[in-house]
């Protein structure tokens, strides 16, 4: 029983799995749970229960997952993809059940992503597509603000910048630099340097490296640390993940 995880460009990516029930896990992205062939999944936060074959997750909720063996195709969007922000209206419920009929055109996409049977590269333009159609069923859509979009790209240029670092270089307070990230993102500058730890983490999973040095490289104290880390995000090990027995990785 192998899943399947899946890079695209601009460090969005898609995990497929035949797994039934997922623990409880919080992550910085938005996702997009789909349930191949329409069966209703049912996602549990602390504040109320979602049943559908398409929901959308806010960032950084809290939830379980039920699938009934629907077979689960799960699209993790980060903070820098231009459909992040349309999800700042579900952050107070932390989901929304989204109608699964508008997706029938994807079913073939996502059928073969729960198989295995595209690649990224062939996928770029239906995934794009996909989660269009799904942003369209949002409550509403808030742009990012156009200062928040230059500090991200600071952030890509000076990955460890400190909020006062930050703050200074772009002559506001820290405190007000806080708002202006988490208005905008619907995350704190905590979160959204978490998210950036994750991308590393992911990046250099499959490199053949050791967890400590992978935990190391991404800004974390040692292979413990990073396991802990990635059970809250994936439910998983950093291990189970890079067994190929386990998860066949695209990229």
């Amino acid at each position: 029983m192998t899943d399947h995880l899946y890079f695209f460009s601009a460090n969005s990516y898609v995990y497929a799995s035949r797994k039934d029930d997922f623990p409880a896990t919080s992550r910085p992205h938005a996702v997009l749970l789909f349930s191949v062939d329409g069966t209703p999944l049912t996602l549990r936060t602390p504040r109320r229960q979602f049943v559908g074959g398409a929901i959308a997750v806010a960032p950084q909720t809290v939830r379980t997952l039920s699938v009934s063996n629907a077979g689960l195709v799960s699209i993790n969007l980060p903070p820098s993809s231009p459909f992040f922000s349309a999800f700042s209206g579900i952050v107070p419920l932390g989901a929304h059940v989204l109608e699964r009929r508008a997706f029938r055109p994807f079913d073939g996409f996502l059928a073969g992503m729960h198989e295995g049977a595209r690649k990224p590269a062939q996928a770029e333009e239906i995934f794009r597509d996909l989660v269009s159609t799904a942003v369209e069923q949002l409550p509403c859509t808030q742009r990012i603000d156009a200062r928040v979009m230059q500090v991200l790209r600071y952030l890509d240029e000076e990955p460890e910048a400190t909020l006062v670092e930050l703050a200074r270089a772009f002559e506001l307070s820290p405190y007000r630099m806080s708002h202006l990230i988490s208005d905008s993102l619907g995350l704190s500058f905590r979160a959204y340097q978490g998210w950036r730890k994750q991308v590393r983490v992911c990046k250099l999973l499959y490199s053949g490296r050791s967890l400590t040095d992978i935990a190391h490289e991404a800004g974390l104290s040692d292979s413990a640390h990073l396991s802990h880390f990635y059970r809250h995000w994936y439910g998983q090990s950093p291990s189970y993940s890079r067994d190929r027995e386990s998860v066949k990785f695209f990229s």
